[in-house]
C-alpha cells in the first residue's frame, strides 16, 4: 500500500508532486502493533491524510485505533514525537482528543522497520508509528451550523489554549508553512501557480474566478498592511493548534449537534500569534452560516468568555479570518490539476466566496 504525502502548504507555490511517500503494507501495521503494542489487529482500514499513512484499525474485540506511519529519517522526527507528547498531555487535562496508546516498552512514538526487530516492507528504512484510540463523532462539516454551536467551538479553543499555552517548542520546530502571519507570500505563490496552470489550459473556464481571487488578495493585502502589520508585534504569542478546521473538529451525537467533542489533527502545531486559534476555527465555521462576519463574532464571543481579548487582538479578526480562507481557496486551487484534484476541490468549497463576505464586513 502506498500513502503518498503532498507537503501540504510547503510546496503552495510550486508544482504539486509526491514528496516523500510513505510506503507500508497492512501486513507490517499488523506485525508492529502485535509486537510492540500487543494489539492484535483484525482489520486494517487506509485513511487520506496529508503527511502520514493514516490506518483504522479494528482489534479482535472492536476496539479501533488511529495509527500514523511516518519515516524515521524525516527531517521533523523530533517534532513529530513532541506532537504525540503534547497530545498525551492535552489528553490528561480532559480535552476531547484522540488519547495516544503506549507501547509495551511505554513509548509513545516507536521506531520500527527493517533493523528495528518487526516488519518487511520498508527496505532499509525504519518507521516511526504512534497509536491512539480512534475518536468518534461527526466532523463540524457535516452538521448544521447553529449558534450555539458556534459560540461552543470558541469555547472549546480556549480551553485548548490555555493547555498549549504552557507548551515549549522544540528548537527544531520549523516554520508553519501556512503560518497565518505569512498569508500575503503563501498567496502570492499559490496565485503564480494558479497562473501557470491557467496558462498551460489545466484550469478551463477559470478565468472569472481567478479574476475574483486576485481581486480579494489585493484587499487581503492593504488590510495585511494597514490593520495587522502595525500591531504584529503587540499580538500575544503561544503554542497554537494553528487548523481548528470544519474537518479536524467532530460534533457528539444528538439532534441539536452543539457539542464539540473531537480535536483532530496536531500535526500543525506551531507559536503563533494567539488569536490565530479562534480566527482559524471561526474563519471556517463561517463557511456553514449565511452571515460569516456574524459566525465569527459568535466563536470570538465563546473564546473571549475566558481569554481577554486585547483591542490590537480584536482589530485584527476579520482581516486575519479572510486571509486565512484567502489562502485557503488559492492553495487548493493551484492544486486542482493534481492527482489530488477532488480532495482540492473540496477542501476549498465556500472559502472564496466567505473571504469576499468577510472583506466586505471590514
Amino acid at each position: 500500500m502506498n500513502i503518498t504525502t503532498d507537503a501540504d502548504s510547503a510546496t503552495a507555490g510550486a508544482p504539486a508532486v509526491d514528496v516523500d511517500v510513505v510506503t507500508v503494507g497492512d501486513d507490517e501495521i499488523v506485525e508492529i502493533l502485535r509486537t510492540r503494542f500487543e494489539i492484535h489487529a483484525s482489520a486494517v482500514q487506509a485513511v487520506g491524510a496529508e503527511s502520514a499513512a493514516v490506518f483504522r484499525v479494528t482489534d479482535r474485540r472492536d476496539a479501533a485505533f488511529a495509527v500514523k506511519a511516518f519515516w524515521a529519517d524525516t527531517p521533523s522526527s523530533t517534532t513529530l514525537r513532541w506532537h504525540q507528547e503534547v497530545v498525551q498531555r492535552v489528553a490528561e487535562a480532559g480535552l476531547p482528543v484522540a488519547r495516544p496508546r503506549r507501547s509495551v516498552a511505554g513509548e509513545l512514538t516507536v521506531e520500527a522497520g527493517t533493523g528495528t526487530g518487526t516488519g518487511t516492507g520498508t527496505g532499509t528504512r525504519a518507521l516511526l508509528v504512534q497509536v491512539s484510540d480512534w475518536l468518534g463523532g461527526t466532523p463540524l462539516e457535516r452538521v448544521p451550523m447553529r449558534r450555539e454551536l458556534l459560540r461552543e467551538i470558541g469555547h472549546v479553543a480556549a480551553r485548548l489554549h490555555r493547555r498549549l499555552r504552557l507548551e515549549s517548542p522544540p528548537p527544531e520546530l520549523g516554520e508553519h508553512p501556512w503560518q497565518i502571519t505569512e498569508s500575503r507570500t503563501i498567496i502570492e505563490r499559490a496565485l503564480t501557480r494558479i497562473g501557470t496552470l491557467a496558462d498551460q489550459g489545466r484550469l478551463p473556464g477559470a478565468a472569472q474566478e481567478v479574476a475574483r481571487l486576485e481581486r480579494a488578495a489585493a484587499t487581503v493585502f492593504a488590510l495585511l498592511t494597514e490593520s495587522v502589520a502595525p500591531r504584529l508585534s503587540r499580538l500575544p504569542t503561544a503554542v497554537v493548534h494553528h487548523d481548528l478546521h470544519d474537518s479536524n473538529l467532530l460534533v457528539g451525537p444528538g439532534a441539536e449537534h452543539t457539542t464539540i467533542t473531537g480535536i483532530l489533527d496536531f500535526g500543525d502545531m506551531t507559536r503563533s500569534i494567539r488569536i490565530s486559534e479562534p480566527v482559524i476555527a471561526g474563519a471556517y465555521a463561517a463557511r456553514h452560516w449565511g452571515d460569516p462576519a456574524a459566525a465569527v463574532d459568535e466563536v470570538m464571543a465563546g473564546w473571549s468568555e475566558s481569554v481577554a481579548v486585547t483591542s490590537d487582538e480584536a482589530a485584527v479578526v476579520l482581516p486575519l479570518a479572510a486571509a486565512r480562507l484567502l489562502t485557503n481557496a488559492t492553495v487548493w486551487m493551484s492544486r486542482l490539476g493534481t492527482a489530488r484534484g477532488d480532495y482540492a476541490a473540496h477542501r476549498r468549497r465556500g472559502s472564496l466566496e466567505t473571504a469576499e463576505a468577510l472583506l466586505h464586513a471590514v
